[in-house]
């Protein structure tokens, strides 16, 4: 399966990315990386995963972060990336806006 990161989602990564670099220095490359194994997984995983709001989502292995795609034909296109713990009325905001 083809994976597709829309600019949004990369948006998403680059704040939680500065986000966890201020927490601590080197964490924000480590997210980084970490993200990416995500994302190559995904080509082997995507539609085995339960849905919200009509997404697909897959919990980051080693960060409190979902990956929010959808599927299209032989590509999964990743809406988001956004941490597990925001408040749900946000996360939905954001996912009606992609």
């Amino acid at each position: 399966m083809i994976v597709d990161v829309i600019q949004a989602a990369k948006k998403d990564i680059a704040e939680a990315y500065h986000f966890y670099e201020r927490q601590q220095k080197g964490l924000g490359p480590h997210f980084r990386e970490c993200i990416l194994e995500d994302l190559y997984e995904l080509e082997t995983t995507a539609g085995i995963h339960r849905t919200i709001r009509g997404y697909y989502h897959a919990n980051s292995k080693r960060f409190k972060s979902i990956l929010y795609y959808r599927i299209d034909g032989d590509t999964a296109t990743v809406v988001a990336i956004l941490d597990g713990r925001i408040n749900l009325q946000k996360r939905d905001r954001i996912l009606r806006q992609r």
